[in-house]
């Protein structure tokens, strides 16, 4: 399938569409606002309507009024909007039943002229079903050739209301839509002439229910971008367009594979034809615990949903494999459909088009199995939020709700009014709203549900007929389903409106930082015991502080069966997402606390919790996490370095099953407790217990204070390179920075960022710092700290991670943090720049921040015997770095240019280092006589210049290699890191003096 030209269809198309209805909208009397000139409203009139001088029928005229009201409702824009997608879903949808062969071409050519066929046809007197005024102005108007549009218009919308399957998924088209029919929409080159030639999709394509994700996906892609350009909270209806994204089908396969088909096998564990065909499939390192085992007795028990369906391709993987699950069991093809709608699938989202889609795509996926579903005697059980609040008063609406439960006085009629109370901020909060759980209210629901149903809504009085849409929402999210897969919305708590904000904090404190995290609690809640989850959203929440307290929630109470650490560039770059993301597969254990959380447990007197213990287990002395869960052990693969979606599938094809590559892919039998032993409980599954053992010993931040520093809150007011300010202003003597007094000086130096470089450097910046501007001063942090000697690295970086010493004397800014060590200082800033700290971050805070917080608490080892050693390697890397930031004008410290300093002691010491470098290369000694010293030859000095500088740069090379050896042996991770530095890694020259190879 080609996405790029899917899109190009869909993002033209929508263009055109919108371009086409804002022109007919002019036409209808209405300026760009929505205004309509009172002269250019139409009149009713006996037996017809009169506008702009022309006769018109009576239906025109409600028509009109009905869109006249929509637009002072919605506004101009939203109704272009729901016009164009309302042609352009349902315009979609006949071409692709057409080309599956489930009904007439009706959109298609019939001559060179483009005459759609329904036209060609209604000529020729085949007219589908239609009101009687309508028939009779469709046949005046096929009296005239020219009115082909408005032929058109007609026939296709009786078309589609005739249509079992357009009408039931889509429902009926709004009486002013056929109104905004494009003129242009038969023209060449417009909506229907795209359709009808496959530059854009092809036969395969339409064969594919994939096809429709990727055409909603693109359609409201533009819409995406638009909400995302305002900045700030979402409303109501921005929320789907915010959050939608379309899964890679290889991700959903995984995920459905992993639950679904898990599930099937642990009942049937003779199976094995089926398993060859799950491709996605992860094989448990070890035999599942059977007490966390799910069991059913029917295929039509097994409850699986989406519960943020979007257009349905999860749900239409779903159908997919329980279909041949039934076909496996003996079941016919219309049954096992049947069985599915009726039975196991559940879809909600929140956008009703999305639901739509989702509904059509599983009916062509029906058809195609069976063309006897074509007459939609059946749907798919896929719901969305409109319709559910019933347009009643309060005092209506709780009388009704009374009735529906069946008596007056009955307390269950007052516990459903509560849940309508709450389905009027539907639309806001969608899925995540949590209703009574009371379990005789919700039977007593179910049972009452099924009564006003039995025969059909048509003989339902009006009242409860407007509540049966909400019941049905409630009684599909107070549903416990055996299997739960979803891509959830993704929504950072900064754009959450005020209803979404609240909501969530008031019912999901520890997943708040983000929809998708309220998504994660939300869907294990809503799992019977034994239950399985598929998510793939985004990996922060496996690392960052903002989700400590819901990775604590997961980690002790749920089982992570296997997971795919994806990463960034998951997505379709055509997509535009740019989020890093996880799938997983979680399983939820059969609760022996009989319903109180485990968190609550622990949170009780010991005394109580021992109660709890005995209660259920022999053992009192076990730990209660280990008791719980049984310490389980989960598969995870490493696919981050994946260069594409299609490149992290074939990463995760060829480890699956464990043929480890060389890559680091494949990591079993990973315990999920050992999590919680390191701070923050990261997901740190790549490491080795060896090394997490590090986090019980002491820590960096336990003998020495890390800070980040001022803030200026406007640096072009207060911050210069030093070099900018006038000698007027210095009011100290450079190079030498070591003396603070507020009453004599006015620019003070300071350490701040800078580029990515270790042992000294990045000196440069001094802030206004005197007593002129104490009223706007720049916000101080930690000044106890100021001007003492200390190791500083950047806040945030995209590089490598790199310390720098920076002498008394100096301020530190926010962007770098500062750490101050009690003493062994020199040893600090050695372990700082190895890559054991490089891989403890990694661990804990796989990001671009390097905060004074997260370094703290890397497990520091001091070892007293190398102690002296290190130092020394550490303050000669710190003297050449110096040496060659000095080396340069933009250094307060800088004296002369280099070539000036080359003398005979330089001279020298670059023949001392020819004679080592050789022994070293060839293992032969050489002795080399100098010549007389050339100090007056340019040529000479430059020679010896770079000679100085790449034994500087062998030294510094060869120090920081000893150093990483040292330490490694030091935390005993031989087997895990290598001492190896690159050249290219070594920080000094970096404005190209010499080439080092």
């Amino acid at each position: 399938m080609d996405t790029n030209r899917i899109k190009r269809f869909a993002t033209e198309a929508r263009n055109i569409l919108k371009a086409g209805i804002a022109a007919k909208i002019t036409t209808l009397g209405f300026d760009k606002n929505g205004n309509v000139a009172e002269e250019n409203k139409p009149q009713l009139m006996q037996g017809g309507s009169l506008w702009n001088e022309q006769l018109q029928t009576e239906g025109f005229y409600y028509q009109w009024m009905s869109l006249y009201n929509r637009i002072q409702q919605k506004g101009i824009s939203e109704v272009y909007e729901e016009a164009a997608y309302t042609w352009f879903n349902r315009l979609c949808a006949i071409r692709i039943l057409q080309k599956n062969n489930l009904c007439s071409p009706v959109l298609a050519y019939a001559d060179a002229a483009r005459t759609p066929v329904i036209v060609d046809e209604a000529r020729q007197g085949r007219i589908p079903q239609m009101k009687e005024e309508l028939r009779q102005r469709l046949v005046e108007l096929l009296d005239d050739d020219t009115k082909v549009t408005e032929q058109f218009a007609i026939l296709i919308t009786a078309w589609c209301h005739d249509n079992p399957i357009i009408n039931q998924c889509f429902g009926s088209i709004a009486d002013y839509t056929e109104l905004l029919l494009p003129n242009n929409i038969l023209a060449e080159g417009g909506f229907v002439d795209m359709l009808n030639h496959t530059e854009f999709i092809t036969d395969e394509d339409f064969q594919s229910p994939e096809l429709i994700g990727w055409l909603y996906q693109f359609y409201i892609s533009e819409r995406k971008d638009e909400v995302f350009a305002k900045k700030g909270k979402f409303e109501a209806d921005e929320i789907p367009a915010a959050t939608q994204i379309f899964t890679p089908n290889w991700i959903v396969k995984y995920m459905v594979q992993n639950t679904v088909g898990r599930i099937y096998l642990d009942n049937n564990p003779y199976e094995t034809q089926l398993q060859k065909k799950w491709q996605y499939l992860v094989e448990p390192s070890e035999m599942p615990d059977e007490k966390n085992t799910l069991r059913y007795n029917e295929l039509t028990d097994l409850k699986v949903a989406d519960l943020a369906c979007g257009s349905g391709h999860i749900l239409n993987e779903c159908f997919d494999l329980l279909y041949d699950l039934y076909i496996a069991e003996g079941y016919g093809r219309g049954e096992a459909v049947e069985n599915i709608f009726s039975h196991n699938l559940t879809g909600i989202d929140l956008d009703t088009r999305a639901k739509q889609l989702s509904q059509f795509a599983l009916m062509l996926k029906a058809c195609q199995k069976d063309a006897a579903f074509a007459d939609a005697h059946i749907l798919p059980h896929v719901m969305d939020m409109a319709h559910v609040n019933p347009k009643m008063d309060e005092k209506a609406l709780s009388e009704a709700c009374l009735e529906f439960m069946g008596g007056y006085e009955d307390v269950t009629g007052e516990m459903l009014a509560e849940d309508f109370e709450l389905l009027k901020e539907a639309e806001d909060l969608g899925s995540i709203m949590c209703f009574n759980n009371d379990k005789e209210y919700l039977s007593m629901l179910r049972h009452k549900y099924a009564e006003w149903t039995e025969n059909g809504t048509d003989d339902c009085p009006k009242n409860i007929k407007q509540l049966l849409p909400g019941v049905q929402v409630i009684l599909a999210l107070t549903e416990n389903y055996h299997v739960l897969v979803m891509n959830p919305p993704y929504m950072k708590s900064g754009n959450m409106n005020s209803v979404l904000s609240k909501y969530v904090k008031d019912n999901y404190e520890e997943g708040k930082a983000d929809l998708f995290s309220v998504f994660m609690q939300m869907g294990m809640e809503r799992l019977v015991d034994g239950g399985k989850m598929a998510q793939i959203n985004m990996q922060s929440w496996m690392f960052l502080s903002s989700f400590e307290n819901l990775r604590v929630i997961f980690l002790h109470n749920y089982i992570i069966d296997n997971m795919l650490h994806l990463g960034p560039r998951t997505f379709d770059e055509l997509s535009g997402e740019v989020v890093q993301n996880t799938a997983f597969v979680l399983t939820k254990p059969h609760d022996p606390y009989g319903g109180i959380t485990l968190a609550e447990i622990k949170a009780l007197p010991k005394s109580e919790q021992e109660v709890w213990k005995q209660r259920f287990y022999e053992d009192t002395e076990k730990d209660m996490d280990e008791s719980f869960l049984g310490n389980p052990k989960g598969i995870y693969y490493r696919l981050v370095d994946g260069k594409n979606c299609a490149d992290k599938k074939q990463l995760f094809l060829a480890n699956k099953d464990g043929n480890e590559d060389g890559k680091h892919i494949y990591y079993p039998n990973v315990e999920q407790l050992n999590f919680g032993k390191i701070p923050g409980c990261p997901i740190g599954y790549w490491v080795s217990e060896k090394f997490i053992s590090k986090f019980e010993g002491s820590n960096l931040g336990e003998n020495s204070i890390a800070r980040s520093g001022f803030s200026t809150g406007n640096n072009d007011r207060y911050i210069r390179n030093w070099y900018e300010i006038s000698k007027s202003e210095e009011k100290f003597d450079f190079p030498s920075m070591n003396v603070y007094s507020s009453s004599k000086i006015k620019y003070v130096p300071f350490t701040a960022g800078g580029c990515c470089r270790k042992w000294y450097g990045n000196l440069y910046s001094v802030v206004n710092w005197s007593d002129t501007t104490q009223m706007h001063r720049p916000r101080t942090t930690y000044s106890q700290l100021y001007f003492h000697e200390a190791l500083t690295w950047n806040e945030v970086t995209s590089s490598s991670f790199s310390a720098r010493y920076y002498p008394q004397g100096l301020l530190f800014e926010h962007s770098g943090v500062s750490m101050f060590p009690n003493d062994n200082k020199y040893y600090y800033l050695g372990l700082l720049n190895t890559p054991i700290l490089a891989k403890y971050l990694a661990l804990m805070n796989p990001t671009l921040n390097n905060g004074a917080e997260v370094v703290s608490k890397v497990p520091f080892i001091y070892d007293s015997q190398r102690s002296l050693n290190i130092s020394d390697n550490v303050q000669q890397n710190i003297a050449i770095s110096k040496s060659d930031w000095d080396a340069h004008e933009t250094s307060w410290d800088f004296q002369h240019n280099e070539l000036l300093s080359i003398d005979t002691s330089t001279y020298m010491e670059n023949i001392d280092y020819k004679i080592k470098k050789h022994f070293e290369e060839t293992g032969e000694h050489i002795s080399l006589s100098p010549a007389a010293p050339q100090l007056g030859s340019l040529e000479w000095r430059m020679e010896q210049y770079k000679t100085k500088w790449e034994r500087k740069f062998m030294q510094l090379h060869k120090n920081e290699e000893e150093l990483n050896r040292q330490f490694i042996d030091i935390y005993g991770l031989q087997d895990e890191l290598t001492p190896d530095v690159p050249l290219n890694e070594i920080t000094i020259l970096q404005q190209g003096e010499i080439s080092i190879e």
